[in-house]
């Protein structure tokens, strides 16, 4: 008698099948939802720091003396699904200061 007792309530006590397969396939997209998003976050972080680090490298090298000669620098960068050409002019402050010199 002690043993049906106890089965009877541990039956009424459990949740029905269903319930437990429509929560394993809602966790499923749940999951699948978040991966796609921390990935794309990551592919979004990692163009956002490679296009910035091309933008900094191509800033350092047009503000050097060795670089009055040329007359523009060009940048390239890849990555996985992005890439970047960067052209900036050099700059040589004392050819402006020299005309505003003449101006006055």
């Amino acid at each position: 008698m002690i043993g049906r007792t106890w089965a009877a309530e541990a039956v009424s006590k459990e949740l029905r099948g269903s319930y437990t397969v429509e929560a394993a396939g809602v966790m499923a997209a749940v999951l699948f939802t978040v991966m796609v998003l921390l990935n794309q976050a990551f592919h979004v972080h990692a163009e956002t720091v490679g296009k910035f680090a091309v933008h900094e490298e191509a800033e350092r090298e047009r503000h050097e003396i060795d670089s009055r000669d040329k007359g523009e620098i060009t940048k390239y960068a890849h990555g996985m699904r992005w890439g970047l050409e960067l052209t900036v002019p050099v700059f040589c402050p004392e050819e402006s200061l020299r005309m505003w010199s003449l101006v006055e």
